[in-house]
């Protein structure tokens, strides 16, 4: 009887360590001929992520509608040259600063730096070689809980026009027994800089190419909003949501909040909006949820930090299409960039974002997928 039961408990072993792992397959290579690799993770549930070298991109979230069915949720390109042309971000990650910094200039202990200049007189996502548009090197990760795979970049003292040389590591976690996907960030830097790191994924959850969110239903708690000016500048104001369309404490309708005729929403013609998460305990807690009715899929943020960047796809014209050849409508997906707000170095009344030498910047932010 002991016999059997050690061969049935080894072959319960290894089929478990079969349905969580890790795989890495060429993905091609940039136009100078950089190669990228891809890491496809799967963990016991069935539940799938994958994501690329290249701008440490995440190319697939997969995950079950209340009948089991598993359908990739983030928006994504058919190979790295789609990437390399497109003025989007994408599900890249988002460095040295997420954000618009106003006059594309900062102060870092009294020395002023000039960044790269663009629209408006702006610096928006560190400039135009961010770092979604570099290769960083990657490995797979695994351990009792999770299956994964860490990227690295090293930002050298200058770049973008930041000081201090940086060491960036964004290790993607998909747990083995929960339909969860945890972003771990964490840098250390030579000398005092600022950083502000998240990732800019679009979120479908009806299916990354099957139309757009505006029937989706959003949840925040977030109480206040950055005020802006008329090149979304933020002005140093935070004000309350309440009353206006951007008050998402009651669940809401993406598509019923969308008044394309609020002074709020007409700027960008939908939400493009830097929100302040209501006072709650420090630590990774419950921060927002989306939920589409049709599929019954619904996704929970949790996360760190003190604010959060959301975007509903107001760019998206159909120009650019999926892996299945789908175009991408205007509102084809929501964006929940977890973030510090923009423009914190020149605000000093936002929380700071400033690094220094011995310290260690760490954050996480978790996608926890239901039906």
């Amino acid at each position: 009887m002991r016999r059997l039961f050690l061969a049935g408990l080894a072959v319960l072993l290894a089929s478990s360590a079969q349905a969580a792992d890790v795989k890495r397959e060429p993905f091609g290579a940039t136009k100078v001929g950089v190669p990228v690799e891809k890491t496809i993770l799967r963990n016991d549930l069935g539940m799938t992520v994958a994501a690329i070298d290249y701008g440490a991109t995440l190319t697939m979230v997969s995950a079950p509608d209340r009948a089991g069915q598993f359908e990739n949720v983030i928006l994504n390109l058919p190979s790295v040259a789609a990437y390399e042309a497109s003025a989007r971000r994408w599900a890249s990650v988002i460095g040295r600063y997420a954000g618009r910094i106003t006059d594309a200039r900062i102060t870092v202990d009294g020395k002023p730096y000039a960044l790269p200049v663009g629209n408006n007189n702006m610096t928006l996502h560190g400039g135009p070689n961010g770092y979604d548009k570099r290769v960083w090197t990657s490995h797979a990760v695994s351990d009792a809980q999770s299956v994964g795979v860490a990227f690295e970049l090293h930002s050298p003292d200058g770049d973008q026009g930041f000081p201090g040389a940086l060491d960036v590591t964004v290790t993607y976690r998909l747990m083995r027994k929960a339909n969860e996907l945890h972003i771990d960030y964490v840098a250390r830097t030579a000398a005092p800089t600022v950083l502000n790191l998240t990732n800019h994924g679009f979120l479908n959850l009806a299916g990354a190419e099957r139309g757009d969110v505006r029937d989706q239903t959003i949840w925040l708690d977030a109480d206040r909003y950055a005020e802006v000016d008329a090149r979304k500048a933020p002005s140093g104001k935070l004000l309350p949501v309440e009353g206006t369309v951007l008050d998402f404490r009651k669940p809401r309708r993406e598509g019923e909040a969308m008044k394309l005729d609020d002074p709020l929403l007409s700027p960008s013609q939908g939400f493009d909006h830097s929100l302040v998460f209501r006072a709650a305990k420090p630590g990774v807690r419950a921060v927002a949820w989306m939920e589409d009715p049709a599929s019954g899929r619904r996704v929970t943020l949790l996360t760190d930090q003190p604010s959060i960047q959301i975007n509903s796809g107001n760019g998206f014209d159909g120009t650019e299409k999926g892996p299945g050849g789908a175009a991408y409508p205007k509102y084809a997906g929501f964006a929940f960039e977890t973030q510090h707000l923009p423009n914190s170095p020149n605000q000093p009344a936002f929380p700071s974002t400033e690094l220094r030498p011995g310290r260690v910047f760490k954050s996480t932010t978790i996608l926890r997928f239901s039906k």
